[in-house]
This record gives structure tokens, C-alpha cells and sequence, in this order.
């Protein structure tokens, strides 16, 4: 619930509120309350730092409401009484009224105002019905018991109200929910069809409430419509069969009887029909939304898509309410329905991970968000590391997985900024992991029943990412992506499309959610990925060319050869990590990262690759042949022109640096300018070999190589040794 205000009435933009928290060191005089020229006068003048307050949100929430600024929601209603009132006579007034306020103001010019306050703000987006709703308000709260409303002003959605800054609660807090949701349907069906619908009552639901009234109603068979009984209602009418149930009351030709024909009403008392449609339409219209397709509900906590028709099956069955329609009435059936077209209406339900599911606000749209995994909460107490620790058997398998295991510090620091944004409900980037080692050291393990089971659940996504299959719902309905290294196909545009992919998945944030049968929409997705493969080079091709572009994208974690731990079965495995993994998320939840482990503003900490795998990756990438001629070229060259720091040239020239090697013949046949011209822009992007481009003659590219020494190239890499000081947050 918020309130919105300005500093006086010449500015035009406002700031959320709560007037009766408003405090200000601004004194106001008695000329300014008693004379009403002052008081404008003090409204409007620029320098005036006050608060001038109003109970509606505008579509451009920093602005005030206007013609080109429409009402976007309402939180409240504020009622502005023009003449003074005793205590006594408005507290009269409050005790008859059945929606009581919830604060009751002084004005400046000691004047009185009732502020009512909604426990949701109700959504609106138009600004004729808003005031539609505003007129409809005046009877609804019964402001008319107290002489004096401003009606002008308690109408007009543009109208401020200057803080008054005496204001007493009346302790009757906020609307309750099921008045505010029934008022409000019934200001939609009636803004739109300019009429009150006349309701029809289940009978077995008006049957229960006339015996709960009338204990001695002896109903002769079944209370169907057509069937006779006594006159039951009626004092001293005896005849047994003098009534007849029809669809809206009874016809009676009782002797005893005052008129033919009573209504429920009239039998059951004005608040029956009420009542049943308060209740019957605010829970047919809470939480259910529409996206153009489908209806959605909420099931025992998930989100469910819903046919029209299904839907009309829960109205009747669980609402109680009547779906034929009656000549000359509209059903409750139809009011629900407009209410949820008009006022429930998303642009997608999608799942949008590490977000509350329910309506939200994405890119200025109102989207319903199904996601509905919940993350393993942190355990209420603290444990250690290790064996001392309540989650000993985690502390060993992540103690054991990597090799060397200095890397651990930098998988926690990866893992935790991923779990703390699923528990702060507040979605961040993260890079894509690789855990790379030998069979059965946990890997797949620490992968899904660790990781992925921690922040709410994981999925095989080998299909959408390798194979490219269209339908990815399920991928985006989990926050951690697996892959294992026995699904990835050895050909290299199997490796290319993949690695796009990974590239795509982590540096983007929005994607096309589509499931067969639904409309596809966008969502956001920053869960994680996290890949398993083996040591031998076919695996590490999954890496693909780790260039500049890439390198802060994806982490890379060498894993032991051979198994350190001796697992137990996987039936009681399972059982112990999910009895340890709340107190290990605890841990992780108070631990923070050593320095060494450095920060980034975009994912949270830097990306870290074991130099080793880096070496290899860098041998297996696409253009690690290519590279070999290139370097055995001109190592030529520079041992044959000893005297040369460079080598320049266009990339003609440089084929034909490579072609003077007899031996490559046979490769260039193969090898045209332009995969030359694309595995130079490569080894550039790499960074292995250093290398630059200046303008050529006639618009070409001159390539330029500067001279380098025979030794083995290596790449240089943040070393794997951690100081000692630093390794003081594992207790082994």
C-alpha cells in the first residue's frame, strides 16, 4: 500500500508516501489556516515543501494524474468534509458505517477527512473508471451519514490533498479483502454493461439457509425448482402443500400470506443475495489470470493452465455459482468472466526463475510468473566444515572433488552468489561451469544432488542445447541447467553450435519460452549451467576457442583423476545429503569468499580457469591446427631473417609464407583465403599468439607477428597456489 505526493501544487511530479507518517519542520500559521486565499497561496507557491497527498498511483508512477497520465492503481480513498463536525458526531458516524475507515484527519483549515486504506491496491488503468469508481465509492462507504463531502473533489482522480498533519487512527485497519474484491467487480460489470446484474442462487445453497433459519421447515421430497411444500416462512400458515420453488423465491397462494410471490430476499433477508455474491465472485476472480489463450489457477501452490471450459466447471462446482443463463438476468458465471478479461489480464504466464511467482511487472508488462520451484532453505543453525560439522559427508566429496583442491574456494564463491540470489529472490548473471575429471569422483553428483538440488531443482538440458529441439518450458521452469560429457557429438559443427549456445545462454538474460500447444512468450532466465566431462581432449572440445569474448563467460574446474571417497549406496547417499544440505548452504550462506577470489560488478566473482585445462583446451580448440602452420612459418621466417622484429603481410602473403614449406602442401590445397583470413580473426581473439592489424593499400588488412621465442608458448594464468594465509576456511 502506497500513497503518492508532492511538494506543493505547481510541481508536477510526486514521490511515494504514507501521509500519516508525514513530518516536516515547516510551521504553519493561524492566517494560513483560517483564511482560504492563504492557504491557496501557500499551495501554490514554489518554495512550499509540504505534502500534498493522493491515494493514486499514475501509469507514470513519478507523476501526477492527468489526462495523459491515467490512474494506474489505487491504494486508498480519501473522503474531504468542508464544514467542521464534532468528534462525537463522526465517531457516530464511523460505529454505523459497515466499511469502517482507517484514519481520520485534520485538515489545515480544521476540517475533517476519512481516509480508507486497501490491503492491495486495486488495478485500474483508465481514467473514466476511475472516477466511475470514485462516484460508486460515495454510497459503498456511506459518506453521506456526515454533512459536508466534497464531492467535487472526492470524484476527480487529479485532485491532491494537503497534509493536514493531525491524523488519528481509528484502529480499523484496512478494508477487508472481500468487500474491496466483490466492490470492485461490481464496479467492472457495471462500468462496462451500465447495470447491476440480478444474481441466481444454487438451491441446494438457499435450501441450507433456509433451514439454518427456519430449524421446523418440513420440505415434503427433494427442494428442486417445481416442487411443493408448506408455506413455511409465513406465521400461521398451516397448509402443507400452499408453495411452490421457483428459480428466484417461492409462489405461495397461502391464505395466511401477505403477497403471491416473496423473493430470497425477502425470506432469507437483504443480505443473503449480498453475501452469496460477495463470497461466490471474489473467489472466483482471486488469482485467476488470463494471457489471451489460456486462463491460469492456482493449485496447491502451482500455477495451472485452464480451458474456458474447465474453468466454468470450477465456478459451478466450487463457487457455488449458476452457469444457465435466466431470461433477463446476467449470470454470475458471465460477471466473473468479464471481471477476469478485462481486470486479470497478463501479456504472458511464463516461469521467470528466482522471482515470486504470481503477477509481476517485467519491461513495463504485467506477466504472470508460474515458476514455483523453491530453493532448500538454509539451516536455523550454524555448523563448521568437516567431519566436526553437521554436513560431513558434503565436506568430504567437495573436499576430494578438485584436483588441485586450492580450486575450491573459487567453486563456493561461484556456487554462493548463485544460491543467494535464488534466496534473496533477486535474479543475477553468473558464468557457465565446467567440472572436468575423471569417472566416479562426484562430479554428476556435486553437479545435481549438491548444486542443483540447492537452488530448487535441475533439468538434463542436453536436448534444447546439443540436439536444438524447439520445446525448452521445462528448461526455463528450473534454475540449473546439466549437461553430462557422453551427450556431446564429436563433429565440429555439433561443438560450434554448442558453444553459441553456452555464449548466448549466459550473456543474455531474455529468452522464448515455448511449449507446444501454448503461445510462445518471452521470459527471463539467469539460472546456471554446469557441464561434466572427462580429461581426454574429445572432452575438453566442449570448451570451444576461449577467447576474449568468452574467457569471463565460462569456469573452468579440474577435477580428480580417481575417486577420493567412498560413497554409500545411492539409496542412503541421497537420504544424507538432503539431511546435510541445509546446514551446508547455512555454512555457505555466512561464509565469505577469501580475497584472492576476486569480485566482478557482472557476475558476481571474476571467472577462474585451471591453467592446465586452459592449455588444453587451447590445443583441442578449432584452430589449433591452423596455428601450428602459422607458428612453424615463422619460426622460419624469423630463424631465416635474423635481423627482423616483424612479420607483416596480408593474408595472401601470408599463404604463401606457409605454402614455401613444401611439406604443407597437401593442407593448402585444402585451405582457402577466406578460412585463413576467419582462423586469423580467431587467433586474434585468443590471444596465444600476439598479434595486430594496421590498414593496408587499396583498404586491405595488414596482419603483423612480432617476433617470438622458440620456447613453448604458455598462457599465463592466475596461480593455482593459495597463499597460506589464506587457507584458513575449511577446519579439514
Amino acid at each position: 500500500m502506497t500513497f503518492f505526493a508532492a511538494e506543493n501544487l505547481v510541481t508536477l511530479s510526486v514521490n511515494p508516501c504514507l501521509p500519516w507518517e508525514f513530518k516536516s519542520d515547516t510551521v504553519i500559521t493561524e492566517q494560513v489556516r483560517q483564511d482560504k486565499d492563504e492557504r491557496q497561496l501557500f499551495y501554490r507557491n514554489t518554495n512550499t515543501k509540504w505534502n500534498f497527498y493522493t491515494a493514486l498511483e499514475g501509469v507514470n508512477p513519478n507523476q501526477r494524474i492527468s489526462k495523459d497520465n491515467p490512474p494506474r492503481s489505487a491504494s486508498g480513498l480519501a473522503a474531504d468534509y468542508d464544514i467542521k463536525i464534532p468528534k462525537e458526531r463522526v465517531l457516530e458516524a464511523i460505529a454505523a458505517m459497515k466499511i469502517k475507515p482507517a484514519w481520520i484527519e485534520e485538515s489545515l483549515g480544521r476540517n475533517l477527512r476519512l481516509i480508507w486504506t486497501f490491503a492491495r491496491p486495486l488495478l485500474i488503468d483508465d481514467y473514466n473508471f476511475c472516477v466511475f469508481i470514485l462516484q460508486r465509492a460515495i454510497k459503498w462507504l456511506r459518506l453521506d451519514l456526515l454533512p459536508g463531502l466534497d464531492e467535487g473533489a472526492f470524484e476527480t482522480p487529479t485532485r491532491l490533498l494537503c497534509n493536514g498533519g493531525q491524523w488519528e487512527s481509528t484502529g480499523h485497519g484496512d478494508i477487508p479483502e472481500k468487500e474491496l474484491q466483490a466492490f470492485f467487480v461490481d464496479c467492472g460489470g457495471a462500468f462496462r454493461f451500465n447495470s447491476e446484474a440480478k444474481i441466481d442462487v444454487p438451491l441446494e445453497i438457499v435450501e441450507k439457509a433456509l433451514r439454518e433459519k427456519f430449524p421446523a421447515m418440513d420440505w415434503p421430497g427433494d427442494f428442486v425448482l417445481g416442487s411443493q411444500g408448506p408455506t413455511f416462512w409465513v406465521p400461521n400458515s398451516t397448509s402443507p402443500l400452499s408453495a411452490i420453488v421457483k428459480p428466484d423465491g417461492m409462489f405461495t397462494f397461502s391464505n395466511s400470506a401477505e403477497k403471491p410471490f416473496y423473493t430470497w430476499s425477502d425470506i432469507l433477508g437483504p443480505d443473503f443475495l449480498k453475501n452469496y455474491s460477495t463470497d461466490a465472485i471474489a473467489r472466483s476472480t482471486t488469482d485467476i489470470w488470463f494471457d489471451e489463450k489460456n486462463f491460469w489457477m492456482r493449485k496447491k501452490g502451482v500455477y495451472v493452465p485452464l480451458q474456458k471450459d474447465e474453468l466454468t466447471n470450477y465456478f459451478e462446482i466450487d463457487c457455488g455459482m449458476p452457469v444457465e443463463n435466466t431470461k433477463g438476468k446476467k449470470s454470475m458465471v458471465k460477471i466473473a468472466l468479464a471481471h477476469i478479461f478485462r481486470e486479470n489480464f497478463v501479456h504472458n504466464a511464463a516461469p521467470y526463475v528466482f522471482r515470486a511467482s504470481g503477477l509481476i511487472e517485467y519491461q513495463g508488462k504485467r506477466r504472470l510468473n508460474t515458476y514455483n520451484h523453491r530453493l532448500v532453505p538454509p539451516s536455523a543453525d550454524k555448523s563448521e566444515w568437516g567431519s566436526i560439522g553437521s554436513f560431513p559427508l558434503l565436506s568430504r566429496i567437495l573436499d576430494n572433488l578438485l584436483d588441485p583442491p586450492e580450486q575450491l574456494p573459487r567453486l563456493l564463491a561461484w556456487y554462493k552468489y548463485y544460491y543467494m540470489s535464488g534466496l534473496n529472490l533477486d535474479p543475477m548473471p553468473g558464468q557457465m561451469v565446467l567440472l572436468m575429471g575423471g569417472v566416479g569422483v562426484g562430479k554428476t553428483l556435486t553437479n545435481r544432488e549438491i548444486f542443483g538440488r540447492g537452488v530448487g531443482g535441475f533439468v538434463d538440458a542436453s536436448d534444447f542445447i546439443i540436439k536444438g529441439k524447439e520445446f525448452n518450458w521445462h528448461l526455463f521452469e528450473v534454475p540449473h541447467w546439466c549437461i553430462d560429457d557422453d551427450t556431446i557429438s564429436d563433429s565440429a559443427s555439433a561443438h560450434a553450435h554448442v558453444q553459441a549456445v553456452f555464449k548466448k545462454l549466459v550473456a543474455n538474460k531474455d529468452f522464448v519460452c515455448n511449449q507446444k500447444f501454448r503461445n510462445a512468450g518471452m521470459t527471463e532466465w539467469m539460472g546456471r549451467i554446469l557441464c561434466t566431462t572427462n580429461l581426454d581432449f574429445v572432452s575438453t572440445r566442449i570448451v570451444g576457442s576461449l577467447d576474449n569474448g568468452t574467457l569471463d563467460k565460462i569456469s573452468m574446474f579440474k577435477c580428480a583423476k580417481f575417486s577420493r571417497t567412498k560413497f554409500p549406496a545411492r539409496g542412503e547417499l541421497i537420504k544424507i545429503i538432503a539431511a546435510e544440505l541445509p546446514y551446508f548452504l547455512r555454512w555457505l550462506v555466512e561464509w565469505e569468499p577469501p580475497d584472492f577470489v576476486t569480485r566482478d560488478t557482472r557476475f558476481g566473482f571474476s571467472s577462474y580457469q585451471e591453467p592446465s585445462l586452459m592449455e588444453q583446451a587451447h590445443q583441442t580448440s578449432r584452430i589449433a591446427p591452423f596455428k601450428e602452420l602459422l607458428i612453424e612459418a615463422l619460426l622460419i621466417f624469423f630463424n631465416d631473417k635474423r635481423e627482423a622484429l616483424e612479420w607483416r603481410g596480408t593474408v595472401t602473403q601470408l599463404q604463401r609464407l606457409i605454402s614455401m614449406n613444401p611439406l604443407n602442401d597437401c593442407v593448402l590445397r585444402s585451405l582457402k583465403l577466406d578460412q585463413i583470413n576467419r582462423y586469423l580473426e580467431n587467433v586474434q581473439r585468443e590471444g596465444v599468439i600476439p598479434c595486430r592489424v594496421e590498414p593496408g593499400p587499396m583498404k586491405t588488412r595488414v596482419w603483423i607477428f612480432d617476433k617470438f621465442s622458440t620456447e613453448p608458448l604458455t598462457v599465463t594464468e592466475t596461480p593455482a597456489t593459495i597463499p597460506a594465509n589464506a587457507v584458513n576456511i575449511f577446519s579439514k
